[in-house]
């Protein structure tokens, strides 16, 4: 029997087909769960680890450029779960943001 919640290994270098493909689906304002479906791979957080990882062939400009864009949206995020009543969930929530914002720092 196969489990519906299969790992997935982690992707390799990303080609500059599929980097270019997820930073124009993301700066079009697609999410990263949506990105996933298109380029094929099983998770949001895989999506955006493809992101991260396209970012690093961009020249300096357009890595600061889209890193300010994906600092805006997490913002955005942020504001949203700081209305979450449970704290737990909330607290849970907004880590999960902070570790997105070190992964795309680095």
């Amino acid at each position: 029997m196969t489990s519906s919640r299969t790992r997935t290994p982690k992707p390799g270098p990303v080609s500059a087909e599929i980097g270019d493909r997820v930073i124009a689906l993301r700066s079009a304002g697609k999410s990263f769960s949506s990105i996933a479906q298109d380029v094929g791979v099983a998770r949001s957080l895989e999506a955006f680890g493809l992101f991260v990882d396209a970012l690093s062939s961009r020249s300096p400009a357009e890595q600061i450029k889209l890193r300010a864009e994906e600092n805006k949206r997490l913002d955005g995020l942020e504001r949203r779960l700081g209305r979450i009543e449970d704290p737990k969930s909330r607290e849970r929530k907004l880590a999960a943001v902070k570790e997105l914002r070190q992964r795309l720092a680095s």
